[in-house]
C-alpha cells in the first residue's frame, strides 16, 4: 500500500476554520471518523480502523510545534492502525516527506483552490517520486 492508496477527495480540506493546533487536529480527527476510518474521536491511539491520511490548509497559518519554529498552514494527518504501523505508517510517512520536501511542491500545493486540483497535483509529484526511486 503505498500513499496515493489512501488519499480520498473526503478528506482533503483546503478551507479550515481551525485557529490554533488542537482546532487542526480535531477537524481532521473528525474528517477520518466520518469516513469511518477512526473508531473514536477522543484520541488516534488504538481507534484507526484503516491507514488514512487527512489533509488541511488553514485560512491563517497556526502556531505548530514545528523544527523551524514557523506557523504551518498545511497539514497532514496520517493515521494507521496499530499492527501497520512499522510497514504502513513508516512507508507513507517516507513517501509524504518525499513529496513535500520541495518547497517548490509545497508552494504549488497551498495554491489549490479545488481538493480535485491539490489531489491532481499531489498525485504528479507522488509519481515523479516514484520515478526517481525506481530509476
Amino acid at each position: 500500500m503505498n500513499l496515493l492508496d489512501i488519499l480520498d477527495l473526503d478528506l482533503i480540506d483546503l478551507d479550515m476554520d481551525a485557529t490554533d493546533k488542537d482546532g487542526v487536529l480535531k477537524q481532521l480527527s473528525s474528517m477520518l471518523y466520518k469516513k469511518g476510518n477512526i473508531k473514536d474521536l477522543d484520541g488516534l491511539t488504538d481507534q484507526v480502523i484503516n491507514a488514512s491520511v487527512a489533509i488541511g490548509k488553514v485560512k491563517q497559518p497556526v502556531e505548530w510545534e514545528s523544527l523551524d519554529d514557523q506557523p504551518v498552514s498545511l497539514i497532514f494527518l496520517l493515521a494507521a492502525p496499530t499492527g501497520d504501523l512499522q510497514k504502513t505508517h513508516l512507508q507513507n510517512l517516507s513517501q509524504l516527506a518525499s513529496v513535500v520536501a520541495h518547497k517548490a511542491h509545497v508552494d504549488a500545493l497551498m495554491k489549490c483552490e479545488t481538493k480535485e486540483e491539490f489531489f491532481e497535483l499531489f498525485e504528479t509529484y507522488f509519481n515523479e517520486f516514484t520515478k526517481r526511486k525506481e530509476a
